[in-house]
């Protein structure tokens, strides 16, 4: 047996797993994509076929890129909560990002914050990136909260997809990057 173009790592955290997607994370996929109070700044909720779809898409973009967005899970249950990493679809916009969304059920524990920093980590170390953003919509609180604390930096405006206007993050290099313990996002 071989193995595919994709080898894809698994990073630990203090509470979280980052690792490749399966077949089995659907219903955590599910739970996020399809609430609409946590998909409104990121086009909406998907139906299951939708939300289907949109694994497959952060599977193959491992396998046609050797790196993308991980799946998110405790280490504690095992439990699907998100999805994290660097992603960058054609069309998107100018250059790559760090995306992330963890379900409501798990917002407010910090969760985003420590995967975030740990797909930094990764980008920087792995994969040799010198910079790292974030694309994140003006009115979406929570996810400025996560780029402020991990140390990014409002860096200009963008339209994703040529119509969707959004604000650029830019996170501090390797060297700089530090987490600011007293707030939990």
């Amino acid at each position: 047996m071989t193995r595919g173009p994709a080898d894809i790592p698994v990073i630990e955290t203090e509470r979280l797993i980052l690792r490749g997607w399966r077949e089995d994370d659907f219903d955590g996929l599910f739970a996020l994509f399809g609430d609409a109070k946590v998909t409104r700044f990121i086009g909406g909720t998907k139906d299951e076929p939708a939300t289907w779809r949109q694994l497959a898409t952060y599977a193959g973009h491992w396998m046609l890129k050797g790196w993308g967005p991980f799946a998110v899970t405790l280490r504690s249950t095992g439990e699907t909560i998100g999805y994290c990493g660097p992603w960058d679809p054609a069309g998107k916009a100018l250059e790559p990002e760090i995306t992330y969304g963890v379900a409501a059920s798990h917002h407010g524990r910090g969760y985003a914050t420590e995967a975030v920093h740990a797909a930094l980590d990764h980008v920087y170390e792995a994969l040799d990136w010198a910079t790292a953003i974030s694309y994140i919509d003006a009115q979406n609180t929570a996810s400025l909260g996560v780029a402020r604390k991990l140390g990014a930096r409002h860096d200009g405006d963008a339209m994703l997809y040529e119509v969707v206007p959004v604000q650029i993050w830019r996170y501090p290099a390797a060297s700089a990057l530090a987490v600011d313990e007293g707030r939990a996002a």
